[in-house]
């Protein structure tokens, strides 16, 4: 096992009312083998946009180019929904293509790091990024369409 590696742990919380997806992101260091280091950094983000549903993918996405962004090369990649991780992880290791757009962009942007892996954390332990998607969804100005509820499907 690598001896650098940032854990990011992920949660999305969506709000049908305003039709914003809040994302929590929470960026931890690792300390030795086996031990987690400090919590580097607490990121909400409200974005509209996102299709009801795919908040957790979308989570992971920006997970993956803040890493990016900030540089980290082995990272480990943590959400409480444990299908779409064990999905993501096989696709990953069996170098195949994802199933939708936003799926592809997480693939691909996963093959850009050293070392990477879908880790599952329990609801339960997931606490903080949760709390940071759900504050999340009132980080943005809601626009008109969204105080109407107009972003509704039918």
């Amino acid at each position: 096992m690598p001896q650098w590696i940032h854990t990011l742990t992920v949660d999305a919380s969506y709000d049908e009312v305003t039709c914003v997806t809040g994302i929590g992101i929470v960026v931890q260091a690792r300390v030795g083998v086996t031990g987690r280091g400090p919590i580097l950094e607490h990121i909400a983000e409200a974005h509209t946009g996102v299709a009801p549903g795919a908040g957790e993918m979308f989570a992971l996405f920006r997970a993956l180019e803040i890493a990016k962004a900030r540089g980290f090369t082995r990272i480990k990649i943590r959400s409480d929904y444990n299908a779409m991780r064990r999905h993501l992880r096989e696709h990953h290791r069996m170098r195949r293509t994802g199933d939708n757009a936003l799926e592809c962009k997480v693939l691909d942007l996963a093959r850009e790091f050293v070392w990477i892996d879908f880790g599952y954390v329990p609801r339960r332990k997931n606490q903080t990024a949760h709390a940071l998607a759900r504050n999340g969804r009132f980080a943005v100005q809601l626009t008109k369409a969204a105080r109407d509820g107009s972003c509704r499907r039918a």
